[in-house]
């Protein structure tokens, strides 16, 4: 009796060993299953991340990275830098960035004194010429001889900034001033987001760089080296736009016109009476009498040697017309009188008686 105790005993430690050893080995698929799923979602979060995880994180090897992940990744870490830089900018206003433009219009007596005047100011000023044309007529004078009249100077400067107001100034005593337009844009707004935009891509090239030097796989390396040549083509292309921006901010530009005349026009209506009426009328209609027959005996002149041979040729076809006439005259004239002896009868011999 006593010995089946004993064998109830130990067939009872065998079982309930058995089932324990069954539980571990159905438990343990379980465990390392959940395991890598939590890798597994883990992995998705940090590729679809918005920002970059701070929390220290499960090593990876370098063959899971992708082209999708890295360009999401990078346009997070891009995010985030802006949302950085935004919070750590001051709060106080910046400057304002202006660009000061503006064209002027301007009749001169003396075109070549004012043409050397403005380019000596705009040297003084500390400016430059940046583009320059020169037109003009040509008049015939009374003397036979031409010249070049009604010269207009089509002039674009470059002025600093801070002595804009300053050569407009000066830039009045070059004649009479027919216009003045002035123009100011702010581009504040504008160079902000480029300043904004750079620096977040100089901190994605940073953790490109970064990225680039951990990575082992050939893919990972070539889409990370197609990113950081983007972020560094667009970083270009921002930087020269800012450098376009800050030349536009400290050099205005100014467009002068200089146009030659014999008079100015006036700026102000004037009043004139009649009789100053009748005078300039009076004036100029024998001005122009004399001026249209000026013209009318230099251009008799410039056509005498034409005159002279064609008269000389009129005057010998009709001497050679004549000439035949006379001929034609004459031998009619002989047939005639032969004609009219032919007619005439025989005279008689007188008869002797």
């Amino acid at each position: 009796m006593k010995k089946i105790r004993i064998l109830a005993l130990v067939l009872a430690l065998l079982l309930t060993a058995s089932l324990a050893a069954c539980a571990a080995k159905s438990s343990a698929p379980m465990a390392y299953d959940n395991t890598a799923s939590a890798a597994d979602n883990y992995k998705t979060e940090e590729a679809s991340a918005e920002m970059p995880a701070e929390a220290p994180m499960m090593a990876e090897p370098e063959s899971e990275w992708t082209e999708n992940s890295i360009t999401t990744q990078s346009y997070a870490e891009q995010s985030n830098a802006a949302n950085e830089a935004t919070d750590d900018a001051p709060t106080e206003s910046l400057a304002d960035k202006m660009i000061y433009s503006a064209n002027l219009e301007i009749q001169t007596t003396e075109y070549d004194a004012a043409v050397a005047a403005l380019e000596k100011a705009v040297q003084d000023f500390g400016g430059f010429v940046e583009r320059s044309n020169t037109y003009g007529d040509i008049r015939r004078n009374d003397d036979g001889t031409s010249q070049v009249v009604n010269r207009y100077a089509d002039y674009t400067v470059r002025i600093p900034a801070s002595r804009f107001s300053e050569f407009l100034t000066q830039a009045d005593g070059l004649g009479n001033v027919l216009s003045c337009n002035r123009y100011a844009e702010n581009v504040t707004s504008q160079y902000t987001d480029y300043e904004a935009r750079l620096s977040s891509l100089r901190t994605q090239e940073e953790r490109l760089l970064s990225m680039l030097e951990k990575s082992d796989d050939v893919d990972s390396l070539i889409a990370l080296e197609e990113r950081l040549a983007d972020v560094r083509y667009e970083t270009e292309s921002i930087e020269r736009n800012l450098r376009n921006l800050d030349r536009q901010i400290a050099y205005s530009t100014v467009s002068v016109g200089l146009q030659e005349v014999e008079i100015y026009t006036p700026t102000k209506p004037v009043q004139r009476t009649f009789g100053e009426k009748m005078h300039d009328a009076l004036s100029e209609g024998w001005s122009s009498f004399v001026r249209s027959l000026q013209y009318f005996l230099i251009d008799l002149t410039y056509s005498l040697p034409g005159l002279i041979l064609f008269v000389l040729i009129v005057a010998a076809v009709i001497f050679v017309l004549l000439c035949i006439r006379r001929r034609v005259k004459a031998k009619k004239a002989a047939k005639k009188a032969a004609a009219e002896a032919a007619k005439q009868p025989p005279e008689q011999p007188d008869e002797k008686n």
